[in-house]
């Protein structure tokens, strides 16, 4: 009896260690991921260098395999920042690169560029040359209106893309 629980565990142990059982998959770059921002940011309240936290937004499957799930953690670089100005110059945002966790708990880099603009206004810039031409003082004060500020908002979807190939083990224990 002792012999026959002995060599059920042997083979229990063989089965759940054996690295030939896990499923090795390569993945290449450029593979896409959507990505979603968790909350809103603009160019008032952000600077540049700053992280900010995204998510997975749908499973990615490659070759049968759940690489990264739904809900998994990423973060995405702002590179530079300008905040609107007078004369209604608006906002902007630049968005680079990132992180993206697979399944397994191994940070990826992913590349994304994106440029957020805001909402430029141009009837102060018209009524300061009007008000250059005709009567400076009372039209020149709209030229102090500011542009709009550039905004990430929540639940915006980014697929970004692997950066470096790399080989996924899929089994997880």
């Amino acid at each position: 009896m002792k012999n026959l629980f002995t060599t059920i565990l042997l083979f229990a142990l063989f089965f759940i260690s054996n690295p030939l059982l896990a499923q090795t998959i390569e993945i290449s770059s450029g593979t896409t991921v959507p990505l979603t921002v968790t909350n809103e940011y603009n160019s008032k309240n952000i600077m540049s260098g700053q992280k900010i936290q995204a998510i997975v937004e749908n499973d990615v499957n490659i070759k049968g395999t759940n690489v990264f799930k739904k809900g998994n953690s990423a973060t995405i670089n702002i590179s530079d920042v300008k905040k609107a100005s007078f004369m209604g110059i608006p906002g902007e945002l630049y968005i680079v690169n990132g992180e993206v966790t697979d399944n397994n708990g191994i940070k990826h880099g992913i590349e994304y560029n994106e440029k957020i603009t805001g909402v430029e206004k141009t009837w102060p810039k018209a009524c300061f040359g009007c008000g250059m031409l005709i009567i400076l003082a009372p039209i020149a004060l709209f030229g102090f209106v500011k542009g709009g500020q550039a905004k990430i908002l929540p639940h915006k979807v980014i697929n970004a893309q692997v950066r470096n190939d790399f080989s996924y083990n899929s089994n997880t224990l």
